[in-house]
């Protein structure tokens, strides 16, 4: 039970205490249930705040600058795409937590040498890794945001040094009455980046999680890889030694340390080769059968939130290029290009990661059918080479996370 819980631990992967703190994940429980939902709503009322009060600037008081019209719309976009992912993810929790179950369980039922753990734990590393990657650069992307109006007002002229050039906001607003006036300035400043540093976090959790999941079930994979691989062992055993007119194989009845298989020394007939060999191949194929379910269960998680999300992306991407030109080739200011143009690298790392890290799953599947052909399936029976056969057959396509 108590490695049940730390494989849970685990494959909730980096960001969890974040994910609970801004009611992202959910905990269990009347009362863990009441406080997570108290935070999903601060989260989300942070994404609206943002988003509403933008709008309201595009309706009431439109910006007489074009760059600042798309900067605008660039936040409106944005924490639309945001609330999109945060939401969905949320209403998709209990098919999370089956995916959560079910790979503890493949942890538990499938691999457990110290081969395959030395597998999964490079996967765990390489998470860690891309969260603090993650982190770094949207964390650069909203100090920008953030300190902009602070560097625009330490280096204003004194011709521009009017109240309301002095005293801007992070995000365009509208707000009825004197927001330049303290203490409402101050006010509607910290709830600004409070609002910001949410709507980032929460959306950054649920990417790596994303992410992380990806990389668990490509772990998976090798680790089937692997297996699949070490049941060539058992035929070269076989092959290497004869007793009298018997051969001999090397029995593998329990997981070691070594190739997730103990071997007692026993001597058997090839007929019983052939079915340790059938055993084996029954093990992994209901490990990939889990696999499949896996793969299925993330992209039924996915496909709404992430495609949205790509989409998002792709008209952020074109509104920051815009205004970071324009703002360049017409005032040269440094400044006030800065919040545009620091937000492009964090929208390029989280688009392209999907891609990259979900070709490596597909990539590791690939590799399916060759272990397969190397496993020595010749000397076996019949029925061994016809189960081998079905499982090449379906292995032969690769998976492929899809969205949309």
């Amino acid at each position: 039970m108590e490695r049940a819980d730390s494989d849970l631990q685990a494959l909730l992967g980096p960001g969890a205490s974040i994910r609970r703190l801004m009611g992202v994940w959910w905990s269990q429980g009347r009362y863990g249930r009441i406080c997570s939902a108290a935070s999903a709503s601060v989260t989300v009322s942070s994404f609206i705040w943002l988003s509403t009060f933008t709008g309201l600037k595009l309706v009431l008081d439109p910006p007489q600058q074009l760059e600042d019209i798309a900067l605008c719309c660039f936040v409106i976009v944005l924490c639309s795409g945001f609330l999109a992912k945060v939401a969905f993810f949320i209403y998709k929790s209990d098919a999370l937590r089956e995916l959560l179950q079910l790979l503890s369980d493949a942890r538990r039922n499938y691999g457990d040498g110290k081969s395959s753990r030395s597998i999964r734990r490079r996967y765990q590393k390489l998470s860690r890794r891309l969260y603090l990657c993650m982190q770094v650069a949207v964390l650069q992307g909203l100090a920008a945001w953030v300190s902009t109006p602070v560097l625009v007002r330490v280096f204003l002229t004194s011709e521009q040094n009017s109240l309301e050039s002095a005293r801007q906001f992070p995000v365009p607003l509208w707000f009825p009455g004197n927001m330049y006036a303290s203490p409402t300035y101050e006010i509607l400043y910290i709830l600004q980046a409070f609002s910001q540093l949410a709507a980032t976090q929460s959306s950054l959790c649920v990417d790596a999680f994303f992410i992380h999941m990806i990389l668990m079930v490509a772990a998976e994979l090798e680790v089937l890889n692997e297996n699949i691989s070490t049941m060539q062992k058992i035929h070269l055993k076989f092959q290497g030694t004869e007793h009298q007119h018997h051969r001999t194989i090397t029995k593998y009845e329990e997981p070691t340390i070594e190739n997730g298989y103990l071997h007692t020394t026993t001597y058997v007939s090839s007929e019983d080769f052939s079915g340790e060999m059938y055993l084996q191949l029954v093990k992994n194929v209901q490990h990939h059968h889990v696999i499949l379910r896996s793969v299925s269960l993330l992209q039924r998680v996915m496909t709404i939130s992430i495609f949205i999300l790509l989409f998002v992306n792709m008209a952020d991407l074109c509104s920051c290029i815009f205004v970071t030109a324009v703002v360049l080739q017409r005032d040269g200011n440094i400044t006030k290009a800065l919040k545009p143009l620091l937000t492009i690298p964090p929208l390029l790392y989280e688009t392209g990661m999907y891609c990259i890290f979900g070709q490596i799953l597909t990539d590791q599947s690939e590799k399916l059918a060759y272990s397969a052909v190397n496993c020595g399936w010749a000397d076996c029976d019949a029925r061994f080479k016809r189960s081998l056969l079905v499982f090449m057959t379906v292995a032969g396509r690769p998976l492929e996370i899809t969205v949309g």
